[in-house]
């Protein structure tokens, strides 16, 4: 055995070190997410949790409990009165009656009118090359680098990220963590690169541009909306930062979209071994809690033969294969001995294979298929999405990690 083996092992006999990951999934995972932290609350468990790692719907809950300062019953009367009311008409209203209104008028006018006429001319050049042999390839790649020069000064989204500054976070900075000894991580990712861009309470940035400077001031506000800006429904935000990177110093935009893009779970940030050389967020936790709002096995009703339902189903696969790779190796950090426990609190687990099934519980069949958006939420949804949360996290955080 290597010897920093054995200090990683002597490590996970002290204290626990825990860290605990919200998914995505709109206002399905903050109803679950919610029911999940009131056991986790209960029992004593939540207060000792060292790092929160959030994705898109996740993000939102876990940016009002760890930035409110207010009690939990607080906190958890005001999440209820946000399902209740949800986004999708705040939304609109800030993008036709607030001061985003012109940024998104100019953005579709002007930007989205360049851009359709550049893309068209692009599109002709290219053909005349393919077609006659024109050498049109510089002057396509010019159009490409004045298209994307463009600005994009506002959308649906920086309404979005409007509507949650104005309503839930104020002009409170990501660096503002409310509640003592716990770190906040909310997962985006950068559609330029391909790659997870994060922003936390002590560093934020990507792997491909390092961290962003610290004395940059990243609104919180910011921070959810990029996290939860769902590609189908909401456009990527563009946003420009001054990143360190050793000794080089650059200022680079980039264009954030979902974090479960590129991990759904949010489990990336926390799982151990990761480089501090390569990784802008590096923790070592001995406990993993994943509270994960997804829907479980598909039925194979649905034949998803146009656009949207295409779309949203090869969406659903992916995320799927991501996530049974991320169980993989959370699994084998147990079997190595890098992680002493792992807990999995899945919405959409199959009620039969549960070790014991509690009394009266909530069936994966009653909350599964609600939609993963940003609607209004009835009261009799909420609860029944939320005591599932209960239910589930009570009874496995016995069987598998009854020591916390």
């Amino acid at each position: 055995m290597r010897e920093d083996d054995g200090e990683h092992r002597d490590a996970l006999s002290k204290a626990p070190f825990i860290g605990l990951a919200l998914s995505g999934g709109g206002s399905r995972a903050i109803a679950f997410h919610l029911g999940c932290l009131r056991t986790l609350h209960d029992r004593g468990v939540l207060d000792k949790v060292r790092v929160i790692s959030s994705v898109s719907g996740g993000s939102v809950i876990a940016a009002a409990y760890a930035y409110w300062p207010c009690t939990f019953e607080d906190f958890d009367a005001r999440i209820v009165s946000l399902l209740r009311r949800g986004f999708h008409g705040r939304i609109a209203a800030a993008a036709f009656m607030s001061r985003e209104a012109p940024k998104i008028a100019f953005t579709l006018v002007i930007s989205g009118g360049m851009t359709l006429v550049l893309s068209s001319l692009r599109w002709l050049l290219s053909l005349a090359r393919s077609i006659v042999g024109v050498p049109t390839a510089k002057l396509e790649a010019w159009f490409g680098r004045v298209t994307d020069g463009l600005p994009h000064l506002g959308s649906l989204s920086t309404a979005f990220e409007y509507v949650l500054a104005r309503d839930l976070f104020g002009t409170n900075s990501v660096k503002d963590v409310h509640r003592p000894g716990c770190d906040v991580v909310f997962n985006a990712c950068d559609l330029r690169t391909g790659t997870a861009f994060r922003f936390g309470n002590r560093v934020s940035g990507g792997w491909r541009y390092g961290r962003i400077d610290d004395g940059e001031f990243v609104p919180l506000a910011k921070a959810v909306a990029a996290s939860a800006a769902y590609p189908l429904l909401l456009p990527p935000l563009f946003e420009e930062f001054t990143f360190l990177r050793g000794d080089r110093r650059t200022r680079e935009t980039v264009v954030l979209t979902d974090g479960g893009v590129f991990d759904n779970l949010g489990v990336t940030v926390l799982e151990p071994g990761r480089s501090a050389d390569i990784s802008v967020n590096v923790y070592e936790p001995t406990h993993l809690i994943c509270l994960n709002a997804s829907a479980g096995q598909l039925d194979g009703a649905d034949k998803p033969l146009w656009w949207p339902a295409r779309v949203k189903r090869s969406f659903q696969t992916v995320h799927r294969k991501a996530q049974d790779s991320a169980y993989s190796r959370l699994h084998r950090y147990i079997e190595s001995g890098e992680l002493a426990g792992f807990v999995m609190v899945y919405l959409g687990q199959d009620d039969g294979r549960l070790p014991v099934e509690p009394p009266n519980l909530v069936p994966r069949s009653a909350v599964r298929d609600y939609p993963t958006d940003f609607a209004p939420m009835s009261d009799s949804t909420i609860s029944l999405i939320a005591t599932r949360g209960e239910q589930l996290t009570q009874l496995l955080l016995d069987r598998y990690a009854a020591e916390l």
